[in-house]
This record gives C-alpha cells, structure tokens and sequence, in this order.
C-alpha cells in the first residue's frame, strides 16, 4: 500500500504539472447520481447517492484524456440483512433493531480515457486505479448477545465500532458527452468500482451455548456509479 501511495502521488504531481504548462485544452467536470451496491455488498448496504469531480489532460494529435478524479459515494445499512441473519440462523425475529449506520467511500484515481471518434456526440471507455478511503460511523464487530427469557432482543453493548481504513481500488466504465454550447457538454457516465476494502467485520450473534452463530468478515466492495453532469474545456 506504502508503494501504490508513492506511485500514485507521482503520478498526480507528473499529471498537475502537465496542465500547468501545457497549451493542450484542460477539461473540468462536475457530476452527480447514484452509488449502486452489487453482489455481496448489496445484501448489506441500500443504493446510495455519488458526486465527482475531474480534471481532465487532452493528450496531443491522440483522442485520449488523462484524467484525476474524486469522489463521494455514501451508503446505508440495510437493517434487515441483521434481523433476516438472525431469523435464518435462531428461528427467532428482533424487534428495535433500527440504527441508522452509514459507510462513506472517497476515490482518489487516476486514468485514462479513450474518446471514440464520432460526429455530433463524444462516446469514451474509462479505466481508472486509485486509492479509497473508506469510513463507516458504525458496524457490528465482538460478539451481540441475546436475551434467551425474551428471545427477540439483543444487546448492542460493545457490539459495534466506528472505522477507517484506505485500501487500493479500480474502476471501468463508459459514458457520452453531449455538447450544448461551446465548450460545455452534458456528460453522463456508468462505471463499476471496486476495492478490496473491509466493509464487515467478523461477529458472533450469542443467545446460549445452543443458540449462536458467526457471520464473517466481508471485503471487497463492489458498486455501480450512474451519474450525469457538466464537462467544461478550458
């Protein structure tokens, strides 16, 4: 991880210093959507909203963008994934489980964008690698134990935690530009973005020596971006 910061670093330092004395056009955007949570990730956590922001480096006689982005993808807890665990593996509900617990995802990334040459309109393929910070307010971690005379309520008691952690990611994904002036286009995106972040850790839900189990830690995060918005070219 130590290396992928240092290289990373470079990179946007080589890419900022680019811009600074190019006479090649600079391209700013702006946009704003949705955060789409797939396969594992989306048993858990409930579409959340996105915005991004970019610079973009026209590359000379070559329809290619070097880009620099970040981002803020924010997601909620689905209470249910807990309380359906919980029926699955005791054969009993919980009642007032209702938290209201978030994770937050902050890409920083670098890539490159091939522009596919076309009259009128600007469709583009995107990939990108980066880093992620990941935060989230509240999780389960340690062991929640349950009442076995009221079978339907549970302790949270040192049961959760508040987390932070920057783990490598990825992105691919496509879009179009759509000019409305000179200068400024309509831009809308789709990407998938991964990392290999920890978005559960491991827990024991305990009500008795015959009525427990362990869900395990989970990585990994997975998640399509919809998003639309403004492109400006300096």
């Amino acid at each position: 991880m130590k290396n992928l910061k240092v290289l990373l670093t470079a990179a946007i330092v080589i890419l900022l210093v680019s811009v600074a004395n190019s006479q090649t056009p600079i391209k700013l955007n702006l946009t704003g959507g949705a955060s789409l949570p797939v396969a594992a990730f989306s048993d858990m956590y409930k579409t959340g909203f996105s915005i991004e922001g970019g610079v973009f480096y026209s590359i000379p006689m070559v329809p290619v963008d070097l880009t620099l982005t970040a981002g803020y993808n924010q997601f909620t807890y689905k209470n249910e994934y807990f309380t359906d665990l919980v029926t699955t593996n005791l054969g009993v509900g919980v009642t007032g489980f209702n938290p209201s617990w978030n994770a937050v995802d902050i890409p920083l990334m670098i890539g490159a964008k091939y522009i596919i040459p076309a009259k009128g309109i600007s469709p583009y393929i995107w990939g990108e690698i980066g880093v992620h910070f990941l935060s989230f307010n509240d999780r389960l971690t340690g062991r929640v134990i349950g009442n076995s005379s009221s079978p339907t309520e549970i302790s949270l008691n040192g049961a959760t935690e508040s987390g932070k952690e920057t783990t490598f990611g990825y992105a691919i994904g496509g879009g179009i530009t759509i000019p409305i002036a000179p200068k400024i286009g309509i831009d809308i995106n789709v990407k998938f973005n991964g990392n290999t972040g920890i978005y559960a850790k491991a827990y024991e839900v305990f009500r008795n020596s015959n009525s427990k189990f362990t869900n395990p830690e989970m990585k990994n995060m997975g998640f399509m971006t919809a998003r639309a918005g403004i492109l400006i070219t300096l």
